[in-house]
């Protein structure tokens, strides 16, 4: 719920302040005043006051008129303007807050500055005003960033906006300039059509439908959401599974071996089909492997298996005792390898160690890098409010409260006299410590490298070691071989492969494993979005679909819609906009029908957002909605309806502008409750 409860606009000039204030109840204001009084400057402001003015019109100049940017006419005399404000009341439904915002600043402030007392300061008296605090408007990071004006109002209507596809492929949240289209329409531009311009510039896909399934809180909403998540977490899982499935066939080929043909990613077969015909989270990688021998095409077990026969035949020679110095010799090089095989076997062990303590200090490392990066980002939301004219640090720094984190300050140890760093000094100091932390942390999978290569050589060598002592204890043992020189090469050749053989399964099967866990987390994530189904209503998207149809119909016969019959009108629910007879409605009509239905349209919405528990403030700002001299028949039943239009269990609160005589209006609203605010010659007036 949004509601607007007070407003003031300042200009001050040299002879005095011209000012207005008014305060605003639930209901119906109609805001009276003839033309060129100010009745469009009011409505703008309270959108300027919000940092709305994107609903308005791309650019930002022109949303407030001269009164407030240049000179203000007052009592037939122009006076030049050195400064103006507005100051605008605003409430959830529970709690009160009072916002600030310059047209033309003073000295050191900028008009993208806000500022927010969390009390409502203009309707009531305040004991004591709080302390203000600070947010940006009109750059990148509004919607996002904790110093964003609009995340912190989009906080304060309990609103979550969604996350919504652009034009240029990106995810951006549904921005309230865009929902704001639907309870604002301004005087120039805005009654022209069938349904609310929404503006363009955010380049947001279909901004008119999504902005109606959040304020209906559509399921189908929630479902787009979910299906642009499980999409770009299929796209992440896509890439993890190329990598994997390329380390795994770059392996393969450097023993001259290949993997076992798998289907291609995201294919109907994929999804189907178990990995490498998996039943369980592993498979034996010796036979997702194959090597060429023969003629013909081998399982890498297969192939381990025919390499140990071979060696086992070949060391199974028959052999002569070793005996005397040779045999000696042989001793100390048994003794030798194996105080070098002990030396190793503790070397891995403290390799194991350090690979322990880098895993425990790259995990420390990376949660400071975080917490760093976000106190990065607050500077840099702080710096961007200092740099239009906030006191946020000196405030701060007054309440012993750290600027960052907010946390206080008290008892914390200071040199006395000792200077404290700027916003911009801290902010370089993190920067400082981002660098610091980026380099250790790059040190640290450096040195992790190196003692997996390290590792890598020291196993290698203990097996080479093992190898040789078999060899040794066989020579010892047994007898000395008989066989020829070509079949000890043989089996050197043969030992060196097996060797080689081990290593590729061992890394490979590590790989495998990770290629079935992505491909059964692919699987899942694809059952999930296959279960999604297309963006169509569910059941309760279609009783709140028909409820505002219904009330829609029932609003175009209240206002003499004669175009067409209103029951042959509906919405249709992809493009959101009215139809007729499954045709699109365009406008076949007067110019009057069309205002009507945009009337209808509307307060429809608002109706029906409130009756199903969806998301609209239930506030229309409408300004001027008797264009085209709509007869006096429809304008009263309309403005009867704003008077009593149902919201939350009371009613909405519509404010609108006409410039018909008091007595026109009071004749058109006997007997219904409402408020009214007439301007008799200019908005602005000194007091």
């Amino acid at each position: 719920m949004l509601r607007i409860t007070a407003i003031s606009i300042n200009s001050v000039t040299a002879v005095g302040t011209a000012s207005f204030s008014t305060q605003f109840t639930d209901g119906l204001t109609v805001i009276r005043a003839k033309n060129t009084s100010g009745k469009t400057l009011l409505l703008n402001s309270m959108m300027y006051a919000l940092g709305l003015e994107g609903t308005l019109q791309p650019g930002k100049q022109g949303v407030l008129t001269t009164a407030l940017t240049k000179t203000v006419t007052v009592n037939g005399r122009e006076h030049p303007i050195r400064q103006s404000w507005i100051d605008l009341e605003i409430s959830n439904g529970t709690s009160h807050i009072t916002v600030r915002r310059y047209a033309l600043p003073p000295d050191g402030i900028k008009p993208g500055l806000i500022t927010v007392w969390d009390q409502a300061l203009l309707s009531r008296a305040a004991e004591a005003v709080p302390q203000p605090r600070h947010y940006y408007v009109g750059r990148g990071g509004t919607a996002q960033n904790e110093a964003g004006f609009h995340h912190f109002l989009a906080r304060f209507l309990s609103w979550n906006l969604p996350q919504v596809p652009t034009y240029n492929g990106k995810e951006v949240p549904l921005y309230l300039q865009v929902l704001a289209a639907l309870f604002f329409v301004e005087q120039k531009q805005g009654w022209s059509g069938i349904v609310p311009k929404l503006p363009t510039q955010y380049q947001i896909r279909e901004p008119l439908r999504r902005s109606i399934e959040f304020y209906l809180r559509l399921d189908v909403l929630e479902r787009a959401r979910r299906r642009a998540e499980l999409q770009q977490g299929l796209s992440v899982i896509r890439a993890e599974y190329a990598s994997l499935r390329g380390a795994l066939d770059a392996a393969a080929h450097l023993s001259n071996a290949r993997v076992m043909p798998t289907n291609e990613f995201g294919t109907s077969a994929f999804y189907r089909t178990p990995l490498f015909g998996a039943t369980s989270d592993t498979v034996d990688v010796g036979t997702v492997i194959t090597l060429y021998q023969d003629d013909h095409w081998e399982s890498l077990n297969a192939n381990l298996l025919r390499l140990q026969i071979s060696i086992q035949t070949l060391a199974a020679e028959e052999r002569n005792p070793i005996l005397g110095p040779e045999s000696a010799t042989l001793g100390v090089e048994l003794h030798e390898a194996r105080e070098r095989l002990r030396s190793i076997t503790a070397e891995l062990q403290a390799l194991d160690d350090s690979a322990n303590m880098l895993d425990m200090q790259r995990g420390t490392l990376a949660k400071r890098h975080r917490l760093l990066e976000q106190e990065q980002r607050r500077y840099k939301d702080i710096s961007s409010l200092e740099s239009l004219g906030a006191e946020f640090s000196r405030h701060a720094i007054a309440h012993h409260d750290c600027p960052t984190c907010q946390q206080s300050l008290e008892g914390t140890e200071l040199m006395s006299g000792a200077p404290a760093l700027s916003t911009l000094e801290s902010a370089a100091l993190v920067d400082q410590q981002i660098q610091t932390i980026t380099t250790i942390i790059g040190d640290a999978e450096r040195s992790a490298r190196t003692n997996e290569a390290i590792r890598g050589t020291l196993e290698r060598e203990s097996g080479e070691i093992r190898a040789r002592i078999r060899a040794i204890q066989d020579d010892l043992e047994g007898h000395a071989p008989r066989a020829s020189i070509a079949q000890i090469q043989k089996r050197i050749v043969e030992e060196a492969r097996l060797q080689e053989l081990v290593r590729l399964r061992d890394s490979a099967q590590v790989t495998c494993n990770d290629l079935i866990d992505a491909q059964r987390r692919a699987v899942a994530v694809k059952t999930e979005l296959d279960g999604l189904g297309d963006e169509v209503f569910s059941a309760a998207d279609l009783e709140k679909f028909d409820l505002w149809q219904s009330a829609l119909r029932v609003m175009l016969s209240a206002f003499h819609f004669g175009v067409f019959s209103p029951s042959e009108i509906s919405i249709d629910p992809q493009t959101m906009r009215p139809t007729h007879m499954q045709g699109d409605l365009g406008f076949q009509g007067s110019a009057s029908d069309g205002l009507k239905m945009r009337w209808a349209y509307m307060l429809s919405l608002v109706q029906s957002s409130s009756a199903t528990g969806g998301c609209h403030p239930g506030l229309l700002l409408l300004d001027g909605p008797r264009m085209y001299d709509v007869e006096a028949s429809a304008m009263k039943p309309f403005l009867q309806t704003c008077a009593d239009l149902p919201v939350q269990g009371r009613r909405s609160q519509i404010i609108l502008t006409l410039s018909e005589k008091p007595e026109v209006i009071a004749e058109w609203l006997s007997g219904f409750n409402y408020s009214i605010i007439n301007i008799e010659d200019k908005l602005l007036s000194y007091s």
